[in-house]
This record gives C-alpha cells, structure tokens and sequence, in this order.
C-alpha cells in the first residue's frame, strides 16, 4: 500500500489449504488476507498482550477461535513467536482448522526450529 492507494496483488492463495505468506514489512500482506478473508479470526502477534499471553502459553492459540469455526484463522507476525508453529500444526490435523500465516522473516523461523528446518 502507497499513499493509501491499494495495488492489485496477483495472489492466488491455495484453495482450502493453509499457508504462509512472507514478505518485507509493509508491502500490504495484513491488508490483503484481511480484504480477502473478511470472515476469519484475526490473530496480531503485534498486539502486546495477545504476545504475552501466548509466547508465555503456544497452546493457548485454540483459545482465540470459537469451537466448531470452519472459515480462515490468519496469524499475523508468526516470526515473532516460532513456538507457535507446532501449536499451529497440532490444531490443523486435530481440528481441521485453515491458517494464513503471514510473516516478514521466515529465516528467524528456520533459527528458532520452526516446522520446516
């Protein structure tokens, strides 16, 4: 986004799978899954007591959706919190849960163990 004026993105996110999508800060990744996911839980890992709660507490993450919620579950900022990513995992075989995680550095997930390093 520039001078408020959102640009087209040619994304074409995979149909009923979940996944990551990474980028520089402020190229508009939390504004595009928000356009294109009206319907989802939001989860923002800037949000200072939503971190706290759960870098202290990973498994606290099915928390935050509602019992039975079949739409989106957008974690934004994952790098901030690595540890996540297995509750992430777990809740996707378990629940059958749809994540978009977007995030600005997947090198710090790879450091911190993330699911794929």
């Amino acid at each position: 986004m520039k001078n408020g004026v959102m640009y087209s993105r040619l994304i074409q996110p995979p149909p009923n799978k979940s996944f990551f999508l990474f980028g520089p800060r402020g190229t508009g990744k939390t504004t595009w899954v928000q356009s294109n996911f009206p319907n989802s839980v939001y989860i923002d890992l800037l949000e200072a007591g939503l971190f706290n709660d759960l870098i202290a507490n990973p498994q606290r993450l099915s928390n935050f959706i509602p019992p039975d919620f079949k739409d989106w579950v957008i974690i934004d900022e994952i790098q901030r919190i690595p540890d996540l990513l297995h509750e992430f995992q777990r809740l996707m075989e378990a629940k059958n849960y749809r994540f978009i995680l977007t995030g600005s550095s997947p090198p710090k997930l790879k450091r911190k163990g993330g699911i794929w390093a």
